[in-house]
Formats: C-alpha cells, sequence, structure tokens
C-alpha cells in the first residue's frame, strides 16, 4: 500500500514540476504580460523604394540587387473573328543576354489558352530589358503581357 503511494506522490510532485516549468516559460516569452492600450500592436510594414534596396544590396555584400519587374504596357489588338472576347494574358519567361536583348522566350501560363501566346512572343522579343549585372551573361525575366481585344462590331 505504501508503494502504491510513493508512485502517487511522485507523480503529484512531478505534475508539478512540468506545471512550474511550463508556466516560467511561458511568462518568460510574455504571455502573461499586460496588452498594449488599444489591445494591439501594430508594426508598419513597407515596400522598398529602388534606391533602398540597392543600399540593403550593398550591405549584404551583393553587387546589385535584383531587378524591379517592368511595368506592364496593355497591348492593343484589332479585333479577333473568335469566340473569345475581352481580356487575356500571358506569362513569359524571358532570357535577356548581356546587351538586353532577348535570346529565349518560353510561355509559363496564359489565359485564355491558344489565343494570345504568339503576339506576346513577338512582343517581348521586340523590347529591350536593362542588362544583366556585370560578369553574368544571362538574367532570367518574367513579364507578363495583358490583351484588350477591341470590339469591331460585327
Amino acid at each position: 500500500m505504501l508503494k502504491g503511494y510513493r508512485i502517487l506522490g511522485s507523480s503529484v510532485a512531478a505534475t508539478v514540476v512540468v506545471f512550474l516549468l511550463m508556466t516560467t516559460g511561458l511568462w518568460i516569452y510574455g504571455l502573461f504580460d499586460e496588452p498594449e492600450e488599444d489591445g494591439l500592436v501594430v508594426h508598419p510594414v513597407s515596400l522598398l523604394d529602388d534606391f533602398r534596396r540597392q543600399e540593403l544590396a550593398k550591405q549584404l555584400g551583393e553587387d546589385r540587387p535584383p531587378p524591379m519587374p517592368a511595368a506592364v504596357d496593355r497591348l492593343e489588338l484589332p479585333g479577333m473573328d473568335t469566340d473569345i472576347a475581352g481580356r487575356g494574358f500571358v506569362e513569359l519567361e524571358v532570357l535577356v543576354s548581356g546587351d538586353g536583348s532577348v535570346t529565349d522566350v518560353r510561355v509559363i501560363d496564359s489565359f485564355p489558352p491558344g489565343i494570345y501566346e504568339e503576339q506576346a512572343i513577338e512582343e517581348v522579343r521586340q523590347r529591350r530589358f536593362e542588362p544583366p549585372p556585370p560578369g553574368t551573361d544571362t538574367v532570367t525575366r518574367v513579364e507578363v503581357v495583358e490583351f484588350s481585344v477591341a470590339d469591331d462590331g460585327s
């Protein structure tokens, strides 16, 4: 009988020790701290502009940050004889050479599929991009070409 009380006592003591360790850990990490006046702590988040990105890259020891995505110009197309009217897009992976010219284009995604891919590839092949960083032969970019098809009234 005495052995049963020892086991029960040891179990209770172990439970109390574990509870005290957990409570102490939660207290250290601030679980029991009083909330701020309004109850919420808001940390402002903002995107870095190009200047700050370059400064951060210098601090991290990089030559130059990766280029910011270029603004997408909307390409107007003449009316098409298809049942698909309105808008579409093509997402392309573009390989840019050392002089900023396009060397290769690959379709990643498009909507509606099979309609605008050729026009988008032709459009992107005519563009000039910022050359890759010194010491790099080529750079890969992702470009999105949006389409808006004019209604020809027929």
